[in-house]
């Protein structure tokens, strides 16, 4: 397989990231309307509270796993392709044990799950269905997990976002047919979830099998001190996993037990497009990722530092552009989206949620410093003091504040408020630390995307008063507007002048290829 360059696998990288997701968003925008209109509201509050609750598990699994991909790309990179292979059967097997504590873990819960929640009566059989099939899925993703870190140590990531687009396909017509054809119930997303999942994890075996062939699983490579290794690198990885649902994994659960389930579905929903964007960002600095690792293990950090620096302008560039239009258009898409809803209420909460992410989404890619340095503790402890931060927060509030809306709107503003102090003040000033540069290195491109951010908003806001928007048409066009005028301000302000030289090379030669452009 000819070796690409990095920016054309960047590129390459990218674009399928994007495809993957979009396929992710377009299911649920379809799909959403439809559940809500047969299930009601909450059942959308049920999905999200799966998802969390199951998550929860990670804890069990993290400290062995985070660090696993690590570990293996970096002695693959090294030529020591035997070391790397004791690490891959090594999580292999432990994983393996793991998941029996799991299991068992999660069936207890789930026969009690009716007494821990608030569950109206006509959702509590469905909900324990979903509940089962997620479980399944978990254990079926944990025994394979090891098996995807091939595409990362080659950096062939476009291949795992060709494998989500086709499984999200494949996940939307079967809810089709499902939720067509039969009475509709919430647990069809719980077994969709387990078909990907098993279509995941075949794929991730062919991929090992084609990228890395030196890999193979013997119990004769297993090796104990590398487990010790793994976890003793991964347990700050554990402790930011245990802030984060400390102070956002218990968000649903609160909306349940202090509030009710219908407004846990409001939130639900409220959360929906911000954490599509989330999950983008997310992707985008897995994407940086492999690169990362590779030049901080070749020692080249001038060249690491210049592609942090073009990992947070891209970021910034992208991420402004659904973060505008969801400010300013978001009541209009909502009501259109979900009519007979509370749709006011959603774009508040949409809104308030959404300030921390125009810090974070520029900032995505420097998490993975901490990651290539092996420097976890002090990210982690922060994490956490934040994270404790935001649930003394949320649980003083519910102890002494009686309106249950205001109660909603406490619960999205804690973490906006905390996070914030933690983006601005922490995470680009540690990031430079860790690699030895000055505290400063990377404020320059967040002040640039945050600033085209409020010029943005102030360019584009006057649109939603200009035209009326009642209907999808409508919103398209007049957003359509709004998304040149991003690209425009981020194209000229945030951008410099190396990357506005790749992207026109990238569009030239694309016109190359294709002759009527």
């Amino acid at each position: 397989m000819a070796e690409r360059s990095k920016n054309k696998q960047l590129t390459i990288n990218l674009i399928s990231s994007f495809v993957a997701f979009g396929a992710s968003m377009l299911i649920n925008f379809f799909l959403s309307p439809f559940v809500i209109k047969r299930l009601g509201i909450s059942a959308m509050g049920f999905l999200g509270l799966s998802s969390s609750i199951i998550g929860y598990t990670s804890l069990i699994t993290l400290a062995l796993n985070a660090m696993a991909g690590r570990f293996i790309a970096i002695k693959y990179q090294e030529g020591k392709k035997d070391e790397a292979n004791k690490y891959f059967s090594s999580v292999f097997f432990s994983n393996l044990v793991l998941s029996v504590v799991v299991i068992i873990i999660l069936i207890v819960f789930l026969f009690n799950l009716d007494r821990f929640f608030k569950i109206p009566p006509h959702l509590v059989l469905d909900v324990k269905a979903l509940f089962a099939f997620s479980i399944l899925s978990t254990i079926v993703g944990l025994l394979t997990n090891v098996y995807g870190v091939a595409t990362f140590i080659k950096n062939r990531l476009e291949l795992t976002s060709i494998r989500s687009i086709i499984g999200n396909i494949l996940r939307a017509c079967s809810l089709v047919i499902l939720f067509g054809f039969f009475p509709p119930h919430l647990w069809y997303y719980g077994i969709t979830g387990v078909l990907m999942t098993l279509y995941f994890s075949f794929t991730n075996f062919g991929f090992t099998r084609r990228l890395t062939p030196e890999f193979h699983l013997s119990i004769k490579n297993y090796d104990w001190a590398k487990v010790k290794e793994l976890l003793s690198a991964g347990v700050w990885s554990l402790v930011n996993r245990l802030s984060g649902i400390i102070g956002h994994g218990f968000d649903l659960v609160i909306a349940n037990i202090f509030i009710n389930a219908t407004a846990m579905g409001l939130f639900t929903m409220s959360k929906s497009i911000p954490m599509h964007i989330i999950g983008i960002f997310g992707m985008i600095s897995g994407v940086f990722s492999p690169l990362f690792t590779m030049l901080w293990a070749q020692k080249k950090n001038e060249e690491l530092k210049s592609e942090i620096n073009k990992a947070i302008r891209i970021c910034g560039f992208l991420a402004n552009i659904p973060l505008v239009c969801l400010f300013v258009f978001g009541d209009s898409f909502y009501k259109i989206w979900l009519p007979g809803q509370d749709y006011k209420t959603i774009q508040l909460l949409t809104i308030i949620g959404a300030m921390n992410t125009v810090t974070a989404m520029p900032l995505e890619p420097l998490w993975n410093i901490f990651t290539i340095t092996n420097k976890l503790k002090i990210s982690s402890i922060t994490m956490l003091s934040i994270n404790i931060l935001i649930f003394l927060t949320l649980m003083v509030s519910m102890l002494f504040v009686e309106s249950l809306y205001t109660r909603l709107i406490i619960l999205v503003a804690a973490s906006t408020f905390w996070n914030n102090l933690k983006n601005f003040f922490f995470l680009p000033m540690y990031g430079a630390y860790c690699l030895g540069y000055k505290k400063t290195t990377f404020y320059k491109p967040l002040i640039k995307s945050v600033s085209c951010f409020i010029l943005e908003i102030a360019l584009c806001f006057p649109l939603r008063y200009i035209f009326t928007i009642d209907s999808w048409l409508r919103l398209f066009i007049i957003a359509s507007f709004a998304v040149a005028i991003c690209i425009i301000t981020n194209y000229n302000i945030s951008l410099e002048k190396n990357d506005r030289v790749f992207i026109k090379q990238r569009v030239a030669n694309i016109k190359n290829k294709i002759p009527w452009i």
